[in-house]
């Protein structure tokens, strides 16, 4: 059987100054996989996920993604759509309800700035398009009553799922999650921990359907259970 690769990283290896952080890591991600990354401090997760969001591509090695549609993998140069990000510190607009922080992304990514400011109404039905849609994921991550609270009136764990809803009404093909509940008391963490279970009954459910699962997740994990309880892989780096 043929495995649908996603993410493939091909012999990456980097460094600050003389100090290597990364040196001729590879790792193939299956579409519908939830990959969770361990190691100690200073290692180069971090490193690795901003490589893979192409905001610090690595001096050696490539780092290749494939779409849905599309026939070949390409090489990842710069960040894209087709990657969502969920750092520790979850970074909402104060200003926003948690719905319009959801969909601000889509509102940016689909309307040019003269469509907004030439074309109000088209604009404002294309507006009203995204809020139901971060309304009905905001839903999913049992937030439904939250989508008019701003981030001061949320929890630490509330705020980290407006953030998560945020990457993923992009519908990007891989969510990068980087150590998105080290921050959070333990309680919450659980909570959270639950939430990426219930996406991988979702992948499930889809491949049981014989359609394509919608989640591909590589996670830095904040402990070994943490990445032992949350995913189909674990690999560890030294």
């Amino acid at each position: 059987m043929e495995h649908d690769i996603v993410l493939e990283c091909r012999g990456l290896s980097h460094g600050f100054g003389d100090k290597p952080v990364i040196h001729d890591f590879s790792l193939k991600s299956i579409r519908g996989e939830i990959v969770a990354l361990v190691g100690p401090s200073g290692c180069g997760k971090s490193t690795l996920l901003r490589a893979i969001v192409g905001t610090h591509p690595c001096r050696q090695g490539e780092v290749l993604l494939t779409g849905k549609d599309q026939p070949a993998p390409r090489p990842v140069t710069a960040p894209g759509r087709d990657r969502g990000i969920v750092y520790q510190q979850y970074s909402l607009f104060p200003f926003l309800t948690a719905r319009n922080n959801v969909a601000l992304g889509p509102l940016l990514d689909r309307t040019s700035l003269p469509r907004r400011f030439f074309r109000p109404f088209q604009t404002r039905k294309t507006r009203q398009t995204h809020l139901a849609e971060a309304d009905a994921l905001l839903a999913r991550l049992e937030l439904g009553e939250a989508g008019r609270l701003y981030p001061t009136e949320m929890s630490g764990g509330m705020r980290q799922r407006v953030a998560i809803a945020q990457a993923l009404i992009m519908k990007p093909e891989i969510l990068l999650l980087d150590e998105p509940f080290g921050a959070l008391d333990e309680a919450t963490r659980e909570e959270l921990q639950r939430l990426l279970l219930t996406l991988y009954q979702e992948n499930c459910r889809a491949r049981k359907a014989g359609n394509s699962p919608p989640y591909t997740i590589l996670i830095v994990a904040h402990e070994l259970n943490e990445a032992i309880y949350v995913g189909d892989r674990v690999v560890g780096i030294s």
